[in-house]
């Protein structure tokens, strides 16, 4: 199977758009590795053959028919939900606003997510709902920082944690839903994306990828026919191969296999001295 990886879609972005044109030539998968509680609205409108690794570890469904209106969110007992003059919706209880409501762009009436504030207000949690209603996420703070974020599968039960020190995810923890035993830990997040890409692909997949970060990171354990697409100038300003390109030509970087280049970047490459075996040449790619 051909698979894309990147770590968000971002639609209508060049890199995308190139690699979505292989996926569609290839009837490949897309690999999507950060949350995104906009996946049901990119799987309609950008990619129909996606997974998203949050969602491909909770176990999560979509049902596109349904939605969650901002006046049936479930919230704080006793408390009214209030559309102000302004378009905002607050959440008042005894007359205080103690959360704010946030709808999808471009439908003014669908929930993305709810923030409730603590008495000082500061951040006390926000919940994040996916584009058909179901409550996708719950993010505690602490002086407005992210401690821990829960992520749930459909019957609203936390399968994943995400675990913050000084902004850094430093933990991460997947449980089963019913005995909230852990059955897989992580000590960070490139930790936890390298396991589950790992457990998608096999020898028999090819897997591209089009940027050099955590996408990268996330390719050290597969076994697959991994293959780079430079899509930028594969030199610095002073004529220095881009660091992780030199590591994967050089084959300090084992994980990728082949690196897809214009040919207009061969004399540039040339002048590197590097080696080139892991090179495929291409008249636009």
């Amino acid at each position: 199977m051909n698979y894309e990886l990147v770590s968000v879609l971002r639609p209508g972005d060049a890199n995308w758009l190139k690699q979505k044109a292989r996926l569609n030539e290839n009837e490949g998968t897309l690999i999507t590795l950060a949350p995104d509680p906009f996946y049901l609205q990119k799987r309609e409108t950008d990619c129909a053959n996606m997974i998203n690794l949050v969602d491909y570890v909770t176990k999560r469904t979509y049902h596109p028919e349904k939605h969650l209106f901002f006046s049936k969110v479930p919230t704080v007992t006793g408390s009214d939900i209030f559309l102000e003059e302004d378009g905002t919706v607050s959440v008042i209880a005894n007359g205080e606003t103690i959360g704010q409501v946030s709808l999808f762009p471009n439908t003014r009436r669908l929930v993305q997510s709810i923030v409730y504030f603590n008495s000082d207000g500061t951040r006390d949690f926000m919940e994040e709902y996916t584009f058909d209603g179901q409550l996708f996420s719950r993010l505690f703070y602490y002086e407005n920082a992210v401690q821990q974020i829960c992520f749930f599968n459909d019957q609203q039960r936390v399968v994943l944690r995400f675990y913050f020190y000084q902004g850094v995810i430093n933990l991460v923890t997947v449980e089963d839903p019913q005995t909230q035993e852990i059955t897989e830990q992580f000590d960070s997040i490139t930790d936890f994306y390298k396991a589950q890409v790992a457990k998608i692909v096999t020898t028999a997949d090819t897997v591209g990828i089009s940027y050099l970060g955590m996408e990268l990171d996330a390719l050290q354990e597969t076994q697959s026919d991994n293959r780079f697409y430079l899509e930028e100038k594969p030199v610095d300003d002073q004529g220095n191969m881009l660091g992780n390109l030199q590591l994967i030509l050089t084959n300090q970087i084992t994980s990728v296999k082949e690196v897809v280049i214009d040919e207009e970047w061969r004399d540039v490459i040339a002048k590197t001295g590097v080696d080139q075996k892991k090179i495929i040449w291409t008249n636009g790619n």
